[in-house]
């Protein structure tokens, strides 16, 4: 038995002449559904029985169910208060509910997932069909009115007037009127809450009072616990956008929406209607037909509000998100309207590399944890946005790697998308027209599948290891035999695609090269760095470079790399490697050491843009834990002195004259280039991100700051850090284990133009000059 609970006035709910048992009671049920379980009735009441008899459905079989009906997690009587139901789900359309029981008043049916719920009988029954929903009205009861679970039940509820503040007339039956009682509280850690339906007599009605359309624009304003009520009962599946035009009003803005559908299926971004108040976000988003498919609140933290909560229920194809921010203030939208929009079909697009006429990118579909049902190539006109070619990699990985002269990119795919079988390739591609102008394929995989005598298949290994490149030259990375630490690097002239020479590397060699700017093929092996020719392999210089007891925290998938690369230029020709026990910045052309520090285990780095070095340490020794675990430096290479030191973790750092813009300890900030110590901080009105995803760099425009923050392009003054809105449709994502794609590749800016990616499949281009000094805040 449940333990007694109290109303909303705060006084012990009155028990009805009926004590209804709980979930846990036994279920007595026949093939016709007929309950023997007796409870009290009258002349003019429907027994139990009466009920169980009318249904017109036997066990197993399909109940039809109107849509919108509460159903609960276990039978309720008045020891429950009204408000605190916790009903999570509501009937949906074409869900088929099956009947498994009868007990009282109240059936218990199964959907298709199999999950088990409880609704009164008395919806079964043909006369329910006769409900007839209405405008919603608020409204007063006379003294010692009650509430009912069903049109003369046995089962009430006292009805306080002080609960009714919180009710709305919202359908009609016979003498009856159906009250809509928003819940106490809408969500609670990973849950939601809707409302529950009940019933009172239109005698004890003393007064009604129609709410009027335009719930999001009239005046005055209504409280947004009363939007949310209307929402949650007025809005389903059904509903039309003719529907929500008139009962909320036009919408703010109209945006395309987030992919509706999970990695592995074919993108769905269908049109999303946002409706914005300081204290509350609706996103509603319809599909082809003009019907609802999602209901998305944001809220701003608060008391009322617990920071960084997000509550997702499925119910078919249609979904309710509850989100409250983790910060204080929701970020209003701001136009600026872009020159051209690309939309993709992957959900996130980072480019990759980019030249006068042609963008490189790469899509990716988001799967969990860095894993992918497929990513791709392609390439965009950088004038119109318009599609040139595109390579899907499927499954396995795929890497693009530019030449020297940027007008051609060779593609590694380990994946055949076509014959949907492992199959490494190396394709060397026109740039601007995706023509091919070689392929590679490695002997190994050749000799192996004939020796197997059959295809190889998706269990297979893929057989190499990836590929480089360097000035004029492809390096291929291929192991020397299956299971072998070894390996084999075949050199190709990246013109015509033959091999100029071949090396065999031992045990714990590495490939360093990054890029084709770089003169030299770079590999690490036998304690020694090596720069070799790339059209000889003769060596140029080495250094020695013995095994280091740290893990280089570049081969960390999490970490997000220790340079931001500008997909328009050229790399820098010196890099921090990590040599034995040290941090050594190295020139790539002599192989001369510039400068050096000690590394330590729990340390990363992040190269700024002049240079400076962010050394990030945690003192406990790991590579991850809680921000106050984490000191912060700036080293100066030139000086070889460490300028400061803070207690915080700083990262994403983007400097400008003496300020420096970062995230610091999880939200963004500014601070002092000469000592350190934070300029503003947005803690309190952006929030802070408990686990910090790389979503893309800052990007500064004038007195403006652009910052991808969880589902938002944020637009923030950088002289306070005040926010200042978001971005009209972007919408962002938090790609996991892309950190370093969406660092150097989600947004970034040449010369007067903006390239921004986003999580719903689209690249756009928006115009500088228009962002200063068109938008109005």
């Amino acid at each position: 038995m449940p333990d007694p609970q109290t109303d909303v006035s705060g006084r012990q709910a009155q028990v009805s002449t009926t004590q209804t048992t709980d979930t846990k009671a036994p279920i007595q049920v026949s093939d016709t559904i007929f309950n023997d379980l007796q409870l009290p009735g009258s002349s003019t009441l429907l027994s139990a029985q009466q009920i169980s008899a009318k249904i017109p459905y036997k066990k197993g079989e399909r109940v039809t169910l109107r849509e919108g009906l509460p159903l609960f997690n276990g039978r309720k009587d008045n020891r429950v208060a009204v408000d605190q139901m916790k009903i999570t789900y509501l009937t949906i359309p074409k869900e088929k509910y099956i009947l498994t029981g009868v007990q009282g008043e109240w059936m218990q049916v199964k959907n298709q997932q199999q999950d088990s719920y409880w609704l009164p009988a008395w919806y079964a029954l043909k006369q329910s069909n006769n409900i007839t929903q209405t405008d919603p009205h608020t409204f007063t009861v006379q003294k010692d009115s009650k509430l009912y679970l069903t049109p003369d039940s046995t089962i009430t509820w006292p009805s306080d007037q002080a609960l009714l503040k919180k009710t709305l007339i919202v359908a009609e039956w016979k003498e009856w009127v159906g009250v809509s009682i928003a819940p106490r509280i809408w969500s609670k850690e990973w849950t939601g809450y809707h409302h529950v339906m009940l019933w009172i007599k239109k005698k004890d009605i003393t007064g009604q009072t129609p709410v009027s359309d335009g719930w999001f624009v009239s005046e005055p304003s209504l409280s947004i616990s009363m939007l949310r009520h209307l929402v949650d009962t007025k809005l389903d599946q059904t509903t039309t956008t003719k529907q929500v035009a008139k009962w909320l009003g036009e919408p703010d803005w109209k945006e395309q929406s987030r992919n509706l559908n999970e990695p592995g299926d074919s993108m769905r971004v269908r049109q999303t209607w946002r409706y914005e108040r300081h204290d509350a976000h609706l996103l509603l988003t319809f599909n082809n037909n003009g019907k609802l498919t999602e209901i998305h609140w944001s809220m701003p933290a608060s008391q009322d509000n617990e920071a960084d909560l997000r509550s997702d229920e499925r119910m078919g194809t249609f979904t309710y998100f509850t989100q409250v921010a983790v910060g204080k203030s929701l970020p209003p939208t701001l136009p600026w309207k872009p020159e051209w929009v690309n939309q993709g079909d992957l959900n996130y697009t980072f480019l990759q590399a980019g030249t006068d006429d042609v963008l490189l990118m790469k899509g990716d579909d988001g799967g969990f944890s860095g894993m992918h049902y497929d990513d791709s190539f392609y390439a965009l006109d950088r004038h119109t946005g318009k599609l040139l070619w595109r390579v899907h990699n499927g499954y396995g990985p795929a890497q693009a790697v530019l030449n020297t002269k940027r007008d051609a990119v060779t593609l590694y795919t380990s994946y055949d998308t076509d014959r949907k079988q492992y199959l490494d390739r190396l394709r060397h591609i026109n740039l601007k027209d995706g023509k091919l102008l070689w392929e590679y394929k490695p002997e190994v995989q050749d000799k192996r599948n004939n020796s197997t005598n059959k295809k190889n298949t998706a269990d297979d290994m893929v057989w190499l290891n990836g590929i480089k490149a360097a000035r004029n030259v492809v390096i291929v990375d291929i192991p020397a035999a299956e299971g072998s630490s070894n390996g084999w690097i075949h050199v190709l002239n990246s013109s015509t695609g033959k091999r100029l020479w071949t090396k065999k590397l031992t045990t714990g060699y590495q490939l360093l090269n990054r890029n084709a700017d770089e003169p030299y093929v770079l590999y690490q092996e036998k304690n020694q760095l090596v720069a070799a020719d790339p059209l000889t392999g003769r060596t140029v210089w080495q250094v020695k470079a013995g095994p280091s007891a740290i893990d280089h925290i570049e081969n960390d998938s999490y970490f997000d790399g220790i340079h931001r690369y500008d997909p328009f230029g050229s790399v820098p020709l010196e890099r921090w490697m990590l040599m034995e026990d040290q941090w050594v910045l190295l020139d790539l052309t002599s192989g001369k050491k510039r400068s050096q520090f000690p590394a330590r285990t729990g340390q990363q780095l992040e190269v700024l843009n002049d240079g400076m070095v962010l050394i990030r340490e945690n003192q406990k020794g790991n590579m991850y834990g809680d921000y106050g675990d984490y000191t912060t430096s700036l080293f100066d290479p030139d000086t070889g002195k460490v300028r400061w030191t803070v207690d915080a973790k700083i990262e994403r750092g983007l400097l400008e004259a003496d300020q420096l813009y970062v995230i610091r300890n999880g939200y963004p900030a500014a601070v002092d280039y000469h000592t350190g110590e934070t300029r503003w901080d947005a803690q309190e009105s952006v929030g802070t991100n408990q686990y910090s995803t790389n979503q893309g760099s800052y990007l500064i425009i004038g007195d403006r700051l652009l910052l991808p923050r969880n589902e938002n392009l944020l637009v923030m003054d950088k002289k306070d850090g005040t926010l200042l809105g978001r971005v009209h449709d972007v919408v962002m994502g938090t790609p996991e284990h892309r950190d370093r794609d969406a660092k150097n590749g989600m947004i970034n800016r040449i010369d007067d133009k903006v390239y921004v990616g986003s999580a719903n499949g689209r690249f756009r281009v928006f115009p500088v000059d228009q962002l200063e000094g068109d938008i109005s805040f």
